[in-house]
């Protein structure tokens, strides 16, 4: 049985984003407010899928990435 709640389908395509700009599971996880090794194993099912380099919003990629580097204090309140 799972311990954490599914990973929705906007959180994936945060994980694309930051994958597609070269950023790490780490920085991603603390982004989403989620463990760095749900991540990765995220990572490796959309890669195994072939939907990772599926990117969305194509307008917004670079804020988006900005943004997850930035870090989560730099977004949320």
């Amino acid at each position: 049985m799972a311990r954490a709640k599914l990973i929705s389908d906007f959180e994936r395509d945060v994980i694309r984003i930051g994958k597609s700009r070269g950023l790490s599971d780490a920085k991603i996880a603390a982004f989403l407010g989620r463990e760095r090794t749900g991540i990765y194993k995220q990572v490796q099912m959309m890669r195994e899928a072939g939907t990772l380099e599926n990117l969305p919003l194509g307008f917004v990629v670079d804020e988006i990435a900005a943004a997850i580097n930035a870090g989560p204090k730099a977004v949320r309140p």
